[in-house]
Parts: structure tokens; sequence; C-alpha cells
């Protein structure tokens, strides 16, 4: 965190265009309750938009801060009238809110248009805009890997994940089916759009279990977000799948070894949304608006490296010469980066992940047999059993089928539901 916070501090003064100042005066405004998550996220929100949007209109925020599952939201705005009246979610509780009627409908004419003439619809990344919420940020689980540990190229691709004779190395991945499964079929070759639909037929699960035996005896599993860093950083693995506000801090803080592998970032989203019972509806529908201009979505952009979902607010992300980066690099939604991404799916995950989890948990636990070339001596002696290595060390997923599905909000561990 100490870490953050400086990259907090070092971002929040030095430049303007990130939260324009507006000309409106403060209207006579009450309070508005917003429950989000806390951490450098929740610092980066109130720098780019709560203060900023409480000097505009005189409106007071006042935080509450959970932990972004369905059950702890669902239990925060089940009163009525509903003591929450913004509430920032992750994709998968927004959809079962909504398809609940927990949630007040939105659209996209509340929003500010972009300027240049192209449309509010236009300008958001593809899902932004929904029936129940707005999108404000997206994260990702991406490669990151370590500059030093390949002496003659560096992995330019997610197939390279795959590639251990080239790339040689530990990889770090989670410790359960989800992202793994997808990164397995994704360094296979598999586009994006049709990774969950080959996931789900018993031939798409063999092929990204076939793929994974490739890496197998190479494979270290984690349980807590922060280790697959560490094991980078301790060049204990050379690649590792995280997260990426976390692969940033720690670009940051070696530049000269960690890098980021964007080509087949498994992306999720956090949007903005109104409780059915909320009291200060008005009030509410103002702010989404106000946090959803492309100069306060930069803003946020600018304390933390999760990607704004205008082109707009990309657009104005630029370098930071106290930090000696361009943000864009880390942005999982610049352009560069986002080429070649996938939308996880927890509704998808919901519906196979028992199964799936049950085949991975049988499949990581069995040893591997690692190919060995006969001497000169023998050349027809076939390997025995001692010809066998045990995979990684690793302890048991978190739960009972290793979800790890949950933004990483700089809380330590990787959320034991779903949400």
């Amino acid at each position: 965190m100490a870490l953050a916070g400086s990259l907090l501090m070092a971002a929040s003064g030095t430049s303007a265009q990130d939260a324009p100042a507006s000309d409106a005066k403060p209207a006579n405004g009450g309070t508005l309750s917003i429950a989000t998550w806390g951490g450098a996220y929740g610092q980066s929100q109130d720098i780019a938009y709560f203060q900023p949007f409480t000097q505009k209109t005189g409106v007071k925020i006042k935080t509450e801060t959970y932990d972004g599952t369905l059950g702890a939201i669902k239990e925060k705005i089940g009163a009525s009238p509903s003591p929450i009246d913004v509430v920032d979610l992750s994709q998968s509780a927004l959809d079962a809110l909504c398809k609940d009627g927990k949630l007040e409908t939105l659209d996209g004419s509340m929003l500010t248009a972009p300027s240049g003439g192209a449309s509010v619809s236009d300008d958001f990344l593809s899902g932004g805009i929904t029936s129940c919420g707005i999108a404000s940020v997206a994260w990702s689980t991406a490669i990151a890997f370590d500059r030093q540990a390949f002496a003659k190229a560096q992995p330019s691709k997610i197939a390279d994940l795959l590639e251990v004779r080239r790339f040689p190395g530990k990889r770090a991945l989670p410790n359960g089916p989800r992202y793994t499964l997808e990164l397995a079929l994704l360094a296979d070759g598999v586009d994006p759009a049709d990774v969950y639909h080959q996931l789900a037929t018993p031939e798409g699960a063999d092929r990204a279990f076939k793929a994974l035996d490739k890496i197998k005896p190479q494979i270290l599993w984690w349980d807590k977000a922060e280790d697959a860093i560490s094991l980078l950083m301790l060049r204990k693995a050379s690649m590792a799948a995280g997260y990426s506000g976390r692969i940033f801090r720690a670009a940051i803080a070696a530049r000269q070894r960690v890098d980021v592998l964007w080509d087949g970032q498994i992306y999720d989203l956090d949007l903005w949304a109104i409780p059915k019972a909320a009291a200060n509806k008005d009030d509410a529908k103002r702010f989404i608006a106000f946090a959803s201009e492309p100069g306060q979505m930069a803003a946020q952009a600018a304390l933390i490296a999760y990607g704004p979902m205008r082109k707009s607010a990309i657009a104005l992300v630029g370098k930071r010469p106290s930090l000696g980066i361009d943000l864009k690099d880390y942005l999982p939604t610049a352009p560069d980066n986002f080429r070649k991404a996938l939308k996880f799916d927890e509704a998808w995950w919901n519906e196979h992940g028992a199964e799936l989890a049950t085949r991975f948990q049988t499949w990581r636990d069995q040893p591997v047999a690692v190919e060995t070339k006969p001497s000169p001596a023998d050349a027809k002696t076939k390997p025995t059993a001692e010809g066998k290595s045990k995979p990684a060390a690793a302890s048991k997923p978190s739960t009972a089928d290793g979800k790890s599905s949950a933004p990483d909000r700089e809380t330590g561990s990787v959320p034991d539901q779903p949400q």
C-alpha cells in the first residue's frame, strides 16, 4: 500500500486537465451515500470523483466500503428506502441485481457526449452502457514477465506462455480453473470470441488441459494475489498471471525487470448503479453523469492503473513526468493493449464451473511424466517411475472450486466467494 499511496500522491496534483474545474457554482446539496471498495482504488475515486462532485454541486459524499460480493451489497441495499444511493458493482453482481429488479434503469441519454461529434454509445467501449449500469473502469488479468529472465528474446504474444524452450522458467498461475483455462486456450490459439464456446465442450476442455500439460512441470500455483508478483520479483518465476493494478505497481518499482504482456488479457468491469429503492435518485444520476465525463475518468486513470471505458477518456491520459512513464502503457483499455482481450464471463463459470473445478483439481494433483533423452549407451531404455516429477507445491484452493474472479482492490488476497 505504501507504493500505491505514493503513486496517488505523485499523480494527484500533476495535471489540471485530468479533473477540469467547473464554472458552475455549488448548489445547496444534501448527502449522497456511495458504496464502493476501499484501498487505493477508493482513494482514486475520492480524488477524481467525490471531491470534485462536491465542489461542483455542493452535494456531500458519504462512502461505505464493502468487499464486492453479491451477498454483501444485497444486505446493504435491501432496506426500503435504501441507505445507499450509488453503488460500484462488478459485472456479475450488477447482472444478478438487475435480473432481480433491484436496480434503477439507466441509459446513455443521461451522459455527456464527447467533443468532436461522436455519440455517447460510440464513445464507450463494448458493454460500457447497460440497462442497469454505466461502466467506469476495466481491470484485467494479464501476463507479467521478468525481462532479465530472457537473454535472447522477450515474450510478445500470449502463445509464448506455452513456449518453455524459447522462454524458459516457471509460470505462476492462479490455483484454480478460472483464468487458468482461459489463458490456456488463448495461448493455444483460440480466438477470444470462441474461448467460452470451446471451453463448454468436452473437446475444448480437453484442449485447455492438453495446452497446460505442455507447461505443467513449470507451473507454480498461487492463491493470494500478491503472490503472483512476489514469485516474479523473487526470480522464482519468469512469467506470472496477475492483476493489472499489481503489475503496474511492480513495473514502476522495478522498471528494468517487469514488463506486461497484454496480448490475451482477461478483463472485467466495474459499473456505477443505483438501487431501485434509493432515496436520492436525482443526485445519484447527476453523480454518475459527472463521474462518467471523459475528464473525470481520465483523472482516475492517472491515479491508478485501471482502464477507462470511454475512448475519449483514454485519449486524455498521458505521461507522468513525476513517475517517468506513459500511463497508457499500463491501461487495459488502451487501444494497443485491448486488441486481443477476452471479457471474463462470471455467469458462464457459475453454470459450468463445478465440473471443471473437479477436473482441474484432479489434473493438478496428478504427477507429470517428464520426457528423458536416452543415453548413447542405452538408447532403448524407457523412463521409469522415478522419471516423473510432481506438480509444483501449492496450497489447496481457498474454495471448493478455486474461484478467483473478484476484482483485486489491494485487499491482499483472492476473494473466496464469487460475486
